[in-house]
């Protein structure tokens, strides 16, 4: 059975978004940005909420920006075919590469993915996104 790792980038006072809303105040240093590239290799489907899915459809094209850097290139690399799956009450359909909305609630949901054959790992997503490349600025 699959084993799931919560994982989840918070400020110190346990916020995932700034005061804005945001979440640009995750972008992480280059060493950070290598680690989390090295995490996602071990993860078999990404649990997203809404807001974080958002803010990561940009990396579904990602690979058509000639700006990246090697190590941006490598996170779309990597990120595009992972499955994910994203939890919403107000979308009603995803889109991306490998995107499906949840079905169920979120227990429900990861028994169903503890069940499924495949690596042995799934993640949630509150997580530090990736460098915005210079045309977000």
């Amino acid at each position: 059975m699959r084993s799931v790792t919560y994982s989840m980038g918070v400020s110190l006072d346990g916020y995932i978004v700034g005061p804005d809303g945001g979440f640009d105040w995750t972008e992480p240093e280059p060493d950070v940005f290598r680690f989390w590239i090295d995490e996602i290799r071990q993860v078999g489907v990404h649990l997203l909420g809404r807001r974080l899915y958002e803010t990561m459809l940009y990396w579904e094209t990602a690979d058509q920006d000639r700006s990246l850097d090697d190590a941006e290139r490598e996170w779309t690399a990597l990120w595009n075919p992972l499955p994910k799956v994203v939890f919403s009450t107000t979308l009603s359909e995803v889109r991306g590469s490998n995107a499906r909305l949840a079905s169920g609630g979120l227990a429900e949901e990861i028994e169903r993915l503890r069940a499924e054959p495949g690596r042995a790992r799934s993640r949630s997503a509150a997580r530090p996104s990736p460098p915005r490349p210079a045309s977000w600025a």
